[in-house]
């Protein structure tokens, strides 16, 4: 017997495409739990015979669980490949993926696989004296997580400060879990002011919009920029309105007024309470 041919005899576990129907034998090597802890608890290794086309999104299923493929190594015989090892990430679920602007506009976000691991506690000494959790949010190689993009994974609502791709080939997006409330379908109060007979009025209309503390998303233009102070927010408007400073946004707890506004993706608005 080929030692390629006894290489492939025990591939007998199905994995199949977990967003689709191919499928593929493999081999699933066991773990020695004695010698992990971590996030290795849901770390996994396969062998598949060097022919194996991985599926193209990088994530695939045994056993009713799903998993996040990363780069496989090879292993030679004789100048010749006859197996391929490659190491897979447990994933939690199915997460939507989306722009800030894109969700508040109601388009539909992208869903992949995704596996939530805790990273380590931020002190907040600049509204109170939590430590708010960052997560490391694996993803396949082949999906994007850009920064201020937003990530939903099992209800909870995650702020992507910024991504990258590992050495294992796994994209790990650093992530900020976002206090409720979060998206709000709010009373927006425009000041208006008519020349002609010199008299000033209120306009108002209905938009979703995201809030986030003001440290998750913030940049001083110049000296000028108006400080932040605490208790602030950053308030994500789409570009369907056209907020300007000293315009109120009624939100579910209260009057908010817009002291500045940057134009992003969409309107990005420093409020305080009124």
């Amino acid at each position: 017997m080929r030692l390629y041919d006894a290489a492939k005899r025990f591939n007998t576990t199905t994995a199949s495409d977990a967003y689709g129907t191919d499928t593929f034998l493999c081999q699933y090597e066991p773990m020695s739990f004695n010698k992990i802890d971590g996030v290795a608890i849901q770390k996994r290794s396969i062998s598949v015979e060097p022919t194996v086309t991985i599926p193209p999104r990088g994530a695939i299923t045994i056993e009713g669980k799903t998993y996040l493929v990363g780069h496989g190594a090879p292993d030679f015989w004789n100048d010749e490949v006859i197996r391929t090892t490659l190491i897979i990430q447990g994933a939690d679920g199915l997460a939507s993926l989306n722009s800030i602007a894109n969700e508040l506009a109601g388009t539909a976000p992208t869903t992949a696989y995704a596996a939530l691991v805790f990273s380590k506690y931020m002190p907040d000494a600049d509204n109170n004296s939590k430590y708010p959790p960052q997560y490391q949010v694996f993803l396949s190689g082949t999906e994007s997580a850009p920064s201020d993009s937003l990530i939903k994974l099992n209800s909870r609502w995650f702020l992507v400060k910024q991504s990258y791709l590992s050495t294992s080939g796994l994209r790990v997006a650093l992530a900020n879990e976002l206090e409720t409330p979060t998206f709000e379908t709010i009373s927006f109060g425009s000041k208006t002011y008519d020349p002609i007979t010199d008299t000033s009025g209120t306009s108002s209309s209905t938009v979703k919009i995201l809030r986030v503390k003001w440290s998750e998303h913030f940049t001083y233009l110049s000296q000028a920029s108006e400080n932040y102070q605490r208790g602030d927010q950053q308030i994500f408007v789409p570009k369907t309105v056209t907020p300007k400073p000293s315009d109120t946004l009624t939100l579910s707890d209260g009057v908010w007024r817009i002291l500045s506004v940057q134009n992003e993706a969409t309107w990005s608005c420093h409020a305080r309470r009124a």
